[in-house]
């Protein structure tokens, strides 16, 4: 996923991986530090992977998900393979269902192919933020409040009220706890969150008062041109790859897509496309 909340979930994650020792039921040995791992020659790359221990110990593979994806089983054990060959140490991958429209029922925390004498079978946990208590969140690490707009409401509650008085805790956390450049990094990242969640004109209501409205959309749009930018990038590099370089027009096309959904048809389409006229063609 890549949307907004990619870059801002792999930023806050691999920045402070200890805030989400408790909310993802992280290991607790130190060092830990984020992975650079590019697998895109997989056809996509995982979001966070943390190694544990100097040397590495062990990796948790962190994925975060907004969408269905029937392939999503397979991708993780792509993931997780190519993580083990990599570093040859223990793989957990660790699925995080950000909302109930990327649910399905082959989610099931087991993936199982082949027959009797040659069978896989691949394990890998799930968790579904709508189903978690929004305390958990509001009560965690700081790097972990922004999650919170996507958990649990107390029950009785009409949603945009609930996520007002959480969007109002987070404030008033990130106020006593934090610097204000910090304070306003995580806020953004909620904000982004939020818009999994509600309409655009339920969010600008939400988050008046809780700081500067033009700082938050100002970042927000920072980090949606920082995400088309790296999509184009990759695009480009892999294109190189199977079809050689573009000429002029190809490029320009490429580069001013602003449809961050169409970024992620292309970087599928590319796999298939004999030349760079058909992969552009791909609505």
């Amino acid at each position: 996923m890549s949307l907004p909340f990619d870059a801002t979930l792999k930023s806050i994650v691999a920045s402070h991986p200890g805030d989400f020792v408790d909310v993802f039921n992280l290991p607790r040995n130190e060092p830990v530090a984020p992975i650079n791992v590019d697998l895109s020659t997989l056809s996509a790359a995982t979001d966070v992977a943390l190694a544990y221990g100097k040397p590495i110990q062990t990796i948790v593979d962190l994925n975060f998900q907004t969408g269905p994806d029937t392939a999503l089983p397979r991708r993780l054990h792509l993931y997780n393979a190519a993580l083990h060959s990599r570093y040859n140490v223990p793989v957990r991958s660790i699925l995080v269902l950000l909302r109930q429209k990327a649910d399905a029922p082959n989610l099931t925390g087991t993936l199982t192919y082949g027959e009797a004498g040659c069978k896989i079978e691949f394990r890998y946990d799930v968790i579904r933020l709508w189903q978690l208590p929004v305390e958990d969140f509001l009560h965690a690490n700081l790097a972990a409040l922004p999650l919170a707009t996507l958990c649990r409401m107390p029950a009785g509650q009409p949603l945009t009220e609930a996520l007002r008085d959480v969007v109002q805790a987070i404030h008033r956390r990130l106020g006593q706890e934090t610097t204000h450049a910090d304070a306003m990094k995580l806020m953004t990242a909620a904000y982004i969150l939020t818009k999994l969640r509600v309409k655009k004109t339920d969010l600008d209501s939400l988050y008046r008062g809780v700081g500067p409205m033009n700082e938050l959309t100002a970042y927000d749009e920072d980090v949606e041109k920082g995400e088309r930018h790296g999509r184009a990038q990759t695009l480009l590099r892999q294109g190189r790859r199977r079809f050689g370089e573009p000429d002029a027009a190809a490029e320009a096309e490429l580069r001013s897509i602003r449809d961050l959904e169409r970024l992620d048809r292309l970087a599928d389409a590319i796999l298939t496309a004999n030349s760079w006229a058909e992969l552009l063609a791909t609505a």
